[in-house]
């Protein structure tokens, strides 16, 4: 039996082997700077003694999961991984747990189904969500817990203007909560503006869905 290889077979051999050495190495320093990502963010969080937090790393994305005891420490959190360096986007999927948490969800349910809008560039609710409204004020009166209106836009136009939109619009929302019988003591109307968007602004769905209306339950009874 003949093992002579010609020199053909011979680069092409070397050549496969040097490819497979290169993504090897690829691979081992990627899985490296993953793992380190992940233990600078565990060890940032840890510091804050958020024990109910995980946290996944792929690439330079951070996923966090956990329970979080209400929404202001979900958004601590996901805070905190976004200020590690080599971060560079981080996907919050805490659950918030407690009477917080079933009073955010059953607002989350609703609003899933019953958008808030308003008339283009303009802080009016638009007629159809009148009676959203309505229902709305009925869901978040049996929540005892204090409420934020979250008002943001996409980043279309000056920031500046945006920020102002959405604080009007916020405080639109509370003030025909209000006007269904909820306690103006228990709600907060917030305006974000651009600052927190949701979805990427260089697509229309992406702007649609970056111009919203959140309702944070803040935790703690009032």
């Amino acid at each position: 039996m003949d093992f002579r290889f010609s020199q053909f077979e011979i680069l092409t051999g070397s050549g496969t082997l040097i490819v497979c050495l290169f993504f090897v190495c690829v691979f081992s320093e990627v899985s490296a700077i993953e793992n380190q990502l992940a233990t600078q963010v565990k060890g940032q969080v840890d510091s804050e003694e958020l024990y109910w937090l995980s946290v996944e790393v792929g690439g330079q994305q951070v996923t966090l999961t956990g329970s979080a005891p209400d929404v202001p420490a979900k958004k601590d959190a996901e805070r905190k991984a976004q200020n590690v360096s080599g971060v560079s986007s981080v996907s919050n999927e805490i659950q918030v747990i407690g009477e917080a948490g079933t009073c955010q969800q059953q607002v989350n349910d609703y609003i899933a189904k019953e958008k808030i809008r308003f008339k283009t560039g303009k802080s009016v609710i638009s007629d159809s969500s009148f009676q959203a409204m309505g229902m709305l004020a009925m869901v978040v009166r049996r929540c005892a817990a204090r409420l934020e209106i979250a008002g943001h836009t996409d980043d279309r136009g000056d920031s500046m203007i945006n920020l102002k939109l959405s604080q009007r619009r916020a405080d639109e929302v509370a003030k025909q909560l209000v006007r269904h019988g909820v306690d103006p003591l228990h709600i907060d109307a917030v305006g974000y503006g651009e600052m927190q968007p949701v979805a990427d602004n260089q697509t229309d769905t992406g702007r649609k869905a970056n111009r919203r209306i959140e309702f944070r339950v803040l935790g703690g009874t009032v």
